[in-house]
């Protein structure tokens, strides 16, 4: 679900592109750094580079979310670069196992999972770029794999979730996907 209205994408045309470390949990920072790169890579070539494969940048470990232009005007002078990437991710709920065995109808737990992705362009010191999306996976709307009711087979009381980890992967690809489409190559 996307929770911000972008109505515009980027021109990926020009320019050299940095993507900064990303702020997610560790067992899913591989996975998602190896996606944006494939994904950057892809729109621009040898002109994205990620953060830590340059050196000699002068940058804070981590930048926050919606900097202001003096933030902007530092990333500039510290990094050379003309656009920044920052994307963030949050678990916000994980309360499902992936696979679940005689479920509670009555239940309300969920899976949900956050991403927000951030391009600003450092030479007019301004955000062009930003999305975010919410993956939701709650009882209320995943039904038994085999559609049986009440059952007493194990088979048939077989519930599979996705994890918080898969829904901060899809909501990701879920912007890529915007992003590819309203932008300018």
């Amino acid at each position: 679900m996307f929770t911000t209205g972008q109505r515009t994408g980027v021109d990926f045309s020009s320019g050299k592109w940095l993507l900064n470390e990303l702020d997610c949990p560790k067992n899913a920072k591989d996975k998602l750094t190896e996606e944006s790169l494939e994904f950057f890579k892809k729109n621009l070539g040898d002109r994205i580079f990620y953060i830590h494969d340059v050196k000699g940048l002068l940058v804070t470990r981590k930048i926050n979310l919606n900097p202001n232009s003096i933030k902007l005007k530092e990333l500039k002078d510290g990094t050379g670069f003309d656009f920044f990437i920052n994307i963030s991710t949050k678990k916000d709920r994980s309360d499902l196992s992936s696979v679940e065995l005689y479920q509670d109808e009555y239940s309300t737990q969920r899976n949900e999972a956050s991403v927000t992705l951030e391009i600003y362009d450092l030479n007019l010191k301004q955000i062009i770029y930003s999305q975010k999306v919410v993956g939701i996976t709650n009882k209320g709307n995943t039904k038994s794999m085999w559609e049986t009711e009440k059952s007493d087979k194990l088979i048939d009381n077989i519930t599979l979730y996705k994890n918080s980890d898969n829904l901060m992967t899809g909501a990701l690809k879920r912007i890529f996907k915007d992003l590819e489409k309203r932008s300018v190559k």
